[in-house]
């Protein structure tokens, strides 16, 4: 099974990773996927990086492991054509990027 992994961040790394080590084919996918050379030199001959086009389009399920402030932007960019009929794993959560108040997080939806 082909699975992308839209996000260069630790969760998107950490997901990758599993899914590597289970045997399946992993695109990571990137506003700049430059950033993931380091990840893919040493990920192994199952590992690819690509732009969040390439990953939803290479892939079977699609693992959305962006900031939530990022998610729609990155489905977009994504393209929904690419996701259509596919599994997609939404990992993100809706948090703003604002300080907690009285220790409780701020959602971007509020």
């Amino acid at each position: 099974m082909k699975i992308g992994v839209l996000g260069s961040g630790k969760v998107g790394e950490t997901l990758a990773n599993g899914f590597l080590k289970h045997g399946y084919e992993v695109m990571r996918g990137s506003r700049e996927p430059g950033k993931l050379s380091d990840w893919k030199n040493v990920a192994g001959t199952k590992a690819q990086t690509g732009t969040f086009k390439e990953a939803a389009s290479f892939a079977e399920v699609v693992v959305l492991a962006v900031k939530g402030t990022a998610a729609e932007q990155a489905v977009q960019l994504a393209g929904i054509e690419n996701l259509n009929g596919k599994l997609v794993i939404d990992t993100s959560n809706p948090l703003a990027d604002l300080p907690p108040v009285n220790g409780v997080l701020q959602y971007f939806t509020t």
